[in-house]
């Protein structure tokens, strides 16, 4: 098949890319930066710079595809993110239409069924202008929160032995890890199911009180605790630590939210996946590693689901 690919060498694309090249397939990575182009060729794949704002270029990347995936970039919550979202959104679709593609499969979260508006809300408006699409085969892929939004409470669990959230240590929550992501957009590629479909991701649930106790057994921290902080002691946290406002907003409430697993997780139950490989005996020796230095906890994406690169 030939297959083109958003996200360049991002958490997903590192692990997509060489499923897709071993796979047999001819794989077009697009990328911002020409500077990416050896490690994309050194795959196996052919790399393509440009800017996926420009429906012109994306038709270009799009055209002749059998299957193409997308992705929106990171960023911080605000009105005129959602509005950016959209337009995306919309240029995805317009270049899709123009290239005639007809199997799609795109990047989505968790919560993208809610109109909560938490940092994952510009999912659902994506879903919402990508589902215009017709005569497309359209498969949405929802993973929950990624392992490695845990590396940002490395400086926290140094420096003061705690990982503080505003969610109960006892709450039940879902995680997933970038190869399970990648696996899951692979199968999807290669077999889009006809129609308009969600696939959900999770690698594993593990409370915050779960988290805590493998880590304090590999990282030899016994006095390492978790906190639960109340909605303002989070908020000001956020605030005194430069965070945005709008996206504390986003953050405060995607933390209420799963304060009440059973309506944030209703869709994702109602519709649960088999679990993936990498569940949290996997990602602790990867959190060990980047609290000692060894690994790269500077890439890790900030919060959940789209959050991705």
């Amino acid at each position: 098949m030939q297959i083109t690919v958003l996200g360049s060498l991002g958490h997903i694309g590192q692990h997509l890319v060489p499923r897709l090249v071993q796979d047999g397939h001819n794989v077009t990575v697009v990328t911002s930066s020409e500077r990416r182009f050896p490690a994309i060729q050194a795959l196996g794949a052919k790399p393509l710079a440009g800017d996926i704002a420009d429906a012109t270029f994306l038709t270009t990347a799009f055209t002749g595809a059998d299957a193409v995936f997308t992705m929106l970039a990171g960023g911080a919550l605000s009105d005129d993110l959602i509005a950016a979202a959209i337009q995306q959104a919309s240029t995805f679709r317009t270049a899709i239409a123009a290239a005639g593609v007809h199997n799609v499969v795109q990047l989505s979260s968790v919560g993208a069924d809610k109109a909560q508006k938490s940092v994952l809300c510009t999912r659902m408006y994506v879903e919402r202008e990508m589902r215009r699409l017709a005569g497309v085969n359209l498969a949405f892929v929802r993973p929950v929160g990624f392992w490695d939004n845990l590396l940002t409470f490395i400086p926290q669990i140094r420096n003061q032995h705690a990982m503080a959230a505003n969610i109960p240590g006892s709450t039940r929550r879902a995680w997933a890890a970038p190869e399970d992501i990648a696996t899951t957009v692979a199968d999807l590629l290669e077999r889009t199911p006809v129609g308009t479909t969600t696939r959900y991701v999770v690698s594993d649930f593990a409370s915050g009180d779960q988290v805590v106790a493998a880590l304090r057994a590999a990282l030899r921290m016994p006095d390492l605790q978790y906190v639960e902080l109340t909605d303002d002691q989070y908020r000001d946290g956020a605030l005194a630590a430069g965070v945005p406002d709008a996206l504390v907003t986003g953050m405060v409430t995607m933390g209420q939210g799963q304060r009440q697993a059973y309506r944030f997780y209703a869709d994702l139950d109602a519709h649960m996946p088999e679990l993936g490989t990498h569940g949290l005996s996997t990602f602790v020796p990867r959190f060990v590693a980047a609290y000692n230095g060894k690994g790269d906890a500077g890439n890790a994406a900030p919060f959940a689901g789209g959050h991705t690169r």
